[in-house]
Formats: structure tokens, sequence, C-alpha cells
């Protein structure tokens, strides 16, 4: 496999390289002061096309692939980490799983819409008592009335829903039926009994909020049914689906954060002197350096591999498993060998290296835990359960062959 980016790839990684150096680096600490939510900025990605990479052009699409959106991830998070999470919502979960389970009516209305980020979305799974059971526990209940569905419960840890337009809400459609009861809703956050509350993340900063959001007798119309009458009972399914493609950007987003944080740890040995010579010189600094850019090889590698398979319209759920696990631990065990090489630096405002290992942190625990991958990893390497299942055909595929 040949990993290296085609001329297209490439021509997008230095746009988005360009972009991030003229629109994002020069005004990082005043967007972090402020703790605004950066919406021009994700109207400017949305209008050069990074979310619509591997879309298609049907869609609003750029009809590339997923490998030159990880390289145009990898750039904008070496500049700025919040905005990678845009990436995720605006660019993988919410639009391809409308994309690949919604109505004609639905693609149409949405899809282009949240690439080009004219609607801002999120996904709604997880809940209160949930975290890594979050279907199995899920309490969030919807009620058939006429003309459509009541949705009433509480979701946690939901990025960006109190700026967001539209979102993907789980809810038990039958609670009796496990995971089968699930059911997916396009819900619009202006809809009455619908409200999200900042939840305080002092480590990863506010211009990428983290919420709790409440549904009180939220009303969603049949035609907001992610799939219709036909996506009612197969939410499992779909979400499983969507967070499938948000395992291909978390890493990508790890693998930037390791990389900006060992830009700045080689910076630093070749500029502090101790002792009469560059820190650069004594060789525990430079194991330091050598074991990072070893590791981030390898999660780059994974997660290109990842990116080549979805390409290849192959599984890539273990991989993605794998990628996921592997360049999350790579970000902290950078970040922390950083935080080594600057000693009581990395504690100055003057640097971000504290924020970088929230941020690690996240990519640690977020989007399923460093130990459910492990889990996931080990149970399919003894053949306990089988993560690269063939992958079903998405609905606009078989509406467009039929």
């Amino acid at each position: 496999m040949d990993f290296r980016l085609t001329a297209e790839e490439f021509e997008m990684q230095e746009l988005a390289r360009e972009f991030a150096s003229r629109e994002i680096t020069p005004h990082v600490r005043e967007l972090e002061e402020s703790g605004a939510f950066p919406r021009d900025l994700y109207t400017q990605m949305g209008e050069v096309g990074f979310f619509g990479i591997p879309f298609p052009e049907e869609y609003g699409g750029l009809g590339g692939t997923f490998v030159g959106l990880v390289a145009v991830v990898e750039e904008i998070g070496k500049a700025w980490q919040p905005l990678t999470g845009a990436f995720n919502l605006q660019g993988m979960t919410v639009p391809f799983t409308i994309l690949n389970w919604g109505t004609a009516q639905q693609r149409t209305s949405y899809v282009e819409k949240l690439i080009r980020c004219e609607l801002l979305g999120f996904m709604a799974l997880t809940e209160p008592g949930g975290g890594s059971d979050a279907l199995g526990s899920m309490q969030t209940l919807a009620r058939r009335v006429d003309g459509g569905w009541t949705l009433n419960g509480s979701k946690m840890f939901i990025t960006n829903a109190n700026v967001a337009d539209i979102g993907l809400v789980y809810a038990k459609t039958d609670p009796e039926a496990g995971a089968r009861g699930v059911t997916g809703f396009l819900v619009h956050t202006d809809a009455e009994g619908f409200s999200a509350q900042t939840i305080p993340t002092r480590g990863i900063g506010e211009n990428m909020p983290t919420t709790a959001l409440y549904l009180d007798d939220v009303f969603v119309p049949d035609e907001d049914v992610l799939g219709g009458e036909d996506g009612v009972g197969n939410g499992f399914r779909y979400a499983m689906n969507g967070l499938d493609y948000g395992r291909l950007t978390i890493p990508a987003r790890a693998v930037s954060l390791a990389q900006a944080s060992l830009e700045l740890m080689i910076d630093y040995a070749k500029e502090r002197v101790v002792f009469g010579q560059q820190i650069g010189r004594y060789q525990m600094i430079q194991q330091l350096i050598a074991d990072s850019v070893a590791e981030i090889e390898a999660a780059r590698l994974l997660t290109y591999n990842s990116a080549f398979l979805k390409d290849q319209g192959e599984p890539s759920t273990r991989l993605s498993s794998i990628s996921k696990y592997f360049a999350g631990e790579v970000a902290v065990k950078v970040t922390q060998r950083a935080v080594e090489t600057f000693g009581g630096y990395s504690l100055t405002s003057e640097l971000p290296l504290e924020r970088n290992m929230s941020w690690a942190i996240l990519y640690h625990a977020g989007e399923g835990t460093a130990n459910v991958q492990r889990v996931l990893i080990a149970e399919d390497a003894l053949a306990f359960r089988h993560l690269d299942r063939p992958l079903p055909t998405p609905r606009y595929l078989e509406e467009s062959v039929s």
C-alpha cells in the first residue's frame, strides 16, 4: 500500500496548511481568551470544502478520499485543536449518518447544508448514567403521537449542542426490545422543550462547547425520524455506523496534537542551553524525541491505513479501533514528554502544553475509552467477536441502483 498523497490530496493538504497559517494561528490567543464559539471559522472551512472532501458531488461534496480528509484534519489540528471537533460533526458522524441512512428528503435537506456549515449539527447518544453502555442503558424515550413522536430525557457530554441548528438524537422507541428498540431522530434546536446547558471544561476551554441537553416533550414530526418509518428500531445500527466514521477522524486529531507537542519539544531542545550546550544534545532528551517521532509515525500510518480501507469500501472497524486506541495513547505520551522537556515552563500561559494534555486525555477517553478499545481488539483477536463484518449497503446507494 502506498500512502503518499495524490496530487489532489496534496493540494487540499496545502490549502489546509495555508488556511491554518492565515486564518487560525494568528488568532488563537484572542479566540481562547474570548471563549467564543468560532462559527465564522466553521463557515469558512465549510465554504472551502474541507468537510465535504469524501462526500459525493451530488450532495455538495468534492468526491475526494478519506485519506485526503485525514491529511486536512492533521493540518488544522496542529494549528488549533478546538476546530477539529468540526470534522467529526460537520464532516463525519452527522452528515454521513444522514447520507447513508436518511430518506431522500432528509439527504436533500441536510447533507449539503451540514458539510458547508450552513447548518451546524450535533450527535446525542451518551446519557448521564450511560458511559460506555450508551445504548443498553439508554433512558431517553420517544412516544408515538399524532403526526410524529415526543422525546423525553437527557443527554450528557454532547459537543456543540448549544450552538447547533440540528442534531441526531437517539431514543428508545421500544424499551423492551433492547438495541432493537433504539431510533434516531433529527431534532431542531429551536423546538419547544429542547434546551442545552454548557458543562464547564476548564482544560479544553470553551471554544468547542460540551453540553448537557434536555428534552421535555420535544415534538419530532414523522418526516424527521432518521430513515423514516423504516428507521424505527434501527437506531443502534445507524449509530454504530456513524461512530465508525468518527473513529477515523479521532486518531487523526490525536496525531495532530502529538505532532504539535513534538514540534514544540524539538524547537525548545535546540534553543534551551543548560551547562553550556543545547538540551537536545543530552541523550535523555534525545530519547524522548526519538520515541515520540517513532510512535507518531506508527499512529499516522495506522490512521492512513484505516482511511485507505474506507476509500476501498472495505470494513475498517477493527483498524479504526486499533488506530483510535493507539493514537490516543501516543497523544498522551508525547504531550507528557513535552511537559518533561519544558519543565516548569510547561505550566505558563505562553505555552499550550497544559491544554494539550487535556486534549490528549479527551482522545484517550472520548468516543470509546482506551479500555473499551482494548476489549474490542482483544475479543476480535480471540474470535469472541468479529469487528470487520461486511458493510451494509447505504440506503442512498440502494435507491440509486433501484
